[in-house]
């Protein structure tokens, strides 16, 4: 029991087609145990998170703990910093209860009651949060990740699972990759990384704060979400050959030694390209580049 705790509990009920909610159905009990100042709000609709996020900005709690996949506690911190750093920053705690639910992964939690436990026993680590801004609608909007920021293919191929292929889970993914590489690749990517630029051709990235994304891929093996740094993950001019024997390795990680991709670590990253290059954050899609990213050390102290 934490009876000192003011806590705000965010639920995502159609996380995983509705996993989510009875997953807390079945947890309730055992939560409200925990914590007797408990509060629970059920995201109702898409961005409703992002709402409460900025209402609990504005209250007096002491743990946000979001029920669901990665896309909720993108959805709540964004709500959280809507006004920039809140003045008062609640601990994070999460529950996962969704499809991916990639971040936690990193700390080997892969179970709702492993996530409890972990907030039970105390354990607290301080995160590293990703600001950056892009283009949406025409205007530069500024937002915050916590788990992986995406440019190009892999944003192409999540709009193409969330259209298409979501009920297929993990093997509609990697459908959507085969579909997605029939097109192939045809760009020219500016990229600046503490301050030195480069120019590819015909290439993808990804920008992470942990070593996990869409479940269990391992996509950037050697991120640390707590050292100040973000990995870029560059997939160099790659062909549809490529990419396929890429994506073979990347649940192992052992894809970084592939000759075209390159990994890297910067704490601003800015990335330009022609065409512009839709983009996704934590599971969600976004709108295009130009992206500009700096890494806030140590930001969010999460249980876990």
């Amino acid at each position: 029991m934490l009876p000192m705790t003011k806590t705000l509990l965010i639920i995502n009920p159609e996380a995983a087609h509705g996993r989510a909610f009875r997953c807390f159905e079945r947890l309730e009990p055992r939560l409200r145990q925990i914590f007797p100042n408990l509060t629970v709000r059920l995201s109702e609709y898409a961005g409703h998170a992002v709402e409460l996020g900025r209402w609990a900005a504005g209250e007096v709690f002491d743990l946000l703990v979001c029920l669901g996949g990665d896309g909720t506690p993108y959805e709540v911190l964004n709500g959280l910093y809507a006004e920039g750093r809140p003045a008062k920053r609640p601990d994070l705690a999460l529950i996962p209860a969704g499809t991916g639910n990639s971040f936690l992964r990193d700390f080997g939690i892969e179970s709702p009651e492993a996530a409890i436990d972990g907030i039970l026993e105390g354990r607290r680590r301080e995160v590293d949060l990703v600001e950056f801004s892009h283009v949406q609608n025409g205007e530069t909007v500024r937002r915050y990740s916590l788990n992986i920021i995406g440019a190009g293919l892999i944003a192409d191929i999540l709009k193409l699972t969330n259209e298409k292929l979501k009920p297929l889970g993990s093997f509609g993914y990697s459908l959507a990759v085969l579909l997605r590489l029939a097109k192939g690749m045809d760009n020219r990517i500016t990229i600046t990384a503490d301050g030195t630029a480069r120019e590819i051709r015909d290439s993808a990235l990804v920008v992470s704060n942990s070593k996990f994304t869409g479940g269990k891929m391992k996509i950037a093996p050697d991120a640390d979400p707590s050292d100040g740094k973000a990995d870029l993950v560059v997939f160099r001019e790659v062909n549809r050959r490529d990419i396929l024997a890429i994506f073979k390795k990347v649940f192992s990680g052992t894809h970084k030694s592939h000759p075209k991709v390159e990994m890297l670590q910067a704490s601003e990253i800015s990335v330009e390209s022609d065409p512009p290059l839709r983009l996704m954050a934590d599971g969600e899609l976004l709108g295009l580049t130009p992206l500009k990213l700096k890494v806030l050390p140590r930001e969010i102290t999460l249980l876990a």
